[in-house]
């Protein structure tokens, strides 16, 4: 049973693959005594409160949850929003378990300590995470402010309004508090000119009032948790957005990570110059570093590529891809680049098993001399099935049985009386596009799963699913007309004319899957990485043997993804 719930969950989906080698940032986190706002940019790896603060003169660490007004927010039955403290701080109090509601350290968060001493944790290590912050309305009137932290290189000293400018709070107005003080009650706001000194420094935080509710990180919005290559994979895909209210020049730079990983070989892909021209790739080094500018809320997505080859067995490997905006807020997001380590079994990307459906919506008509496919009156779709091996080889499959054996290795077979006893509770898929008698059909020379990949086949005269056969039928006993002799051949044309006229012939097959812009075939492309593992282009289908006047051409669409990520089809 868990072998066949392995198996649902790797055709469903994707499989979520997490870095073993997991790259490093140096941070120190430095306090004043009495009360500090600080800025945590990463998960130490010793985050654990207890050892982390060990010896140290803290009196309590407050960690900051912004969105939890957004989150604990209830409706009364009239629809009015019912009157209620969220639970925004968690916290923790040396030596008090039963006060303590948290226990560990995590970064892209805020935390307010108070301390009895100055004191400084020293150079430590942790795993940089991208900064988040829900906003909500507040002004310094309803006892009530956002607390935000800076994420800024230490020599950066951006004012309120650079950072912040932009965010809910708006540009013109707002008010801005550094927190202090040693009171131990409470700690002390003092204002801060929004557009002038004193300036904000990185790993600080600052309390903020907001002219409306919302999400906002900064002008930097990164998505995900870094540029993070699974087992299998060889390209990984990462998204920032320009959160600003105008357009904005942002820095890549790729880092060493302080644990010392060596950085992965890896490229990056460059924005095409045309749709015609395929894309390149340009090798990313350490202190690596390009510019690209981004329009007031474009997404940029940026697609990396791993040579595996390049890869030393035992080797972790990983790197830090720094984001820095050069217009003005001086904002810095630092994430881990981490490539995880082949796995026995997996097949690296794009080797697998594809599942799809191709959708044909133009043919040629019988009648025509040199058919030329025009609108058809429906859609014709199909199950389509490929598996492409390590070496790049496709093959087309009419039918397959997956499973899963007891070492946790994805398989693969032809037919289902193969599958070995150590394959638990296996799979068979089928599509009804090919014929029962040809299984499986491998690429011509010279396809190339991803550009253009040409499949050929023939439904032989006696094939047992050959529309033309009749098991039933009295004539078709393969006899000439006058029932002498044998027939010859169908295939050729010739003998539709009476007195031969064979009553089987054979039906040639022709499949062509390419990849183009928007699926104009005027606009071919090379093999683009989804990180959902998808990918769609042109199909053609032509028929032999059904006219005799020439082929029957069908043209369409086909839509594959990766659902089952073996190496070979045994």
């Amino acid at each position: 049973m868990r072998k066949a719930i392995l198996l649902e969950m790797a055709l469903c989906a994707a499989m979520t693959a997490t870095a073993s080698a997991t790259p490093h940032i140096a941070e120190t986190m430095t306090l004043a005594k009495g009360w500090n706002a600080i800025y945590l940019e990463s998960t130490p790896t010793n985050a654990v409160c207890d050892d982390f603060f060990a010896g140290a003169p803290v009196v309590r660490v407050a960690s900051y949850y912004s969105d939890a007004y957004s989150s604990t927010r209830q409706l009364a039955d009239d629809g009015t929003e019912i009157s209620q403290k969220p639970v925004s701080y968690h916290v923790w109090i040396p030596g008090d378990e039963t006060a303590s509601t948290m226990s560990t350290l995590a970064g892209g968060r805020v935390y307010v300590i108070l301390t009895t001493e100055a004191w400084s944790s020293g150079e430590f290590l942790g795993v940089p995470a991208a900064p988040k912050q829900t906003w909500r309305t507040a002004s310094s009137d309803t006892g009530f402010m956002n607390l935000a932290g800076v994420s800024a290189d230490t020599n950066a000293t951006p004012t309120a309004k650079a950072y912040f400018g932009e965010g809910p709070f708006g540009t013109a107005s707002g008010s801005t508090y550094q927190i202090g003080g040693n009171k131990t009650a409470a700690p002390t706001f003092l204002p801060l000119a929004i557009g002038a000194s004193p300036k904000l420094h990185g790993g600080m935080a600052y309390a903020l009032t907001a002219t409306k509710d919302g999400d906002w990180p900064g002008v930097i919005g990164a998505r995900g948790d870094g540029v993070i290559f699974g087992s299998d994979e060889n390209f990984a895909v990462f998204r920032v957005q320009n959160c600003g209210t105008k357009a904005r020049l942002f820095r890549f730079t790729v880092e060493r990570s302080a644990s010392g990983e060596e950085p992965p070989p890896l490229s990056r892909r460059l924005p095409r110059i045309d749709a015609i021209s395929a894309p390149s790739y340009t090798n990313v080094e350490e202190n690596v570093s390009w510019e690209l500018s981004l329009e007031a809320g474009e997404v940029l997505e940026q697609i990396f590529s791993l040579d595996r080859a390049g890869l030393e067995d035992g080797m972790e490997y990983g790197a830090i891809l720094k984001i820095e905006d050069l217009g003005g807020s001086m904002m810095r997001v630092r994430l881990p680049i981490a490539v995880e380590a082949a796995k026995a079994g997996t097949a690296a990307y794009p080797a697998g098993l594809w599942i799809g459906e191709i959708a044909l919506t133009k043919v040629s008509g019988i009648d025509d001399v040199t058919p030329t496919p025009v609108a058809a009156g429906g859609t014709l779709k199909m199950n389509v099935m490929v598996h492409v091996d390590t070496n790049g080889t496709a093959r087309l499959l009419q039918r397959v049985a997956a499973g899963i054996d007891t070492n946790g290795t994805a398989r693969l077979f032809k037919n289902l009386e193969d599958v070995p006893a150590e394959v638990e509770s296996p799979r068979r898929i089928s599509t009804v596009m090919m014929s029962v008698d040809t299984p499986v059909v491998a690429a011509a020379d010279g396809s190339a799963f991803g550009t253009n990949t040409v499949f050929t086949w023939t439904i032989a005269p006696t094939a047992s699913d050959n529309p033309f056969r009749h098991a039933w039928h009295p004539d078709h006993d393969g006899k000439t007309a006058d029932y002498r002799g044998e027939a010859p051949s169908g295939d050729d044309f010739e003998n539709y004319a009476y007195p031969i006229k064979p009553e089987l012939w054979s039906i040639g097959n022709t499949l062509e899957l390419s990849w183009h812009e928007n699926g104009d075939p005027a606009l071919p492309v090379n093999f683009p990485y989804s990180s959902d593992e998808t990918t769609s282009g042109v199909v053609t289908w032509e028929v032999t043997g059904l006219a005799a006047k020439g082929p029957i051409k069908s043209v369409g669409t086909f839509t594959l993804k990766r659902v089952f990520k073996a190496r070979t089809l045994e």
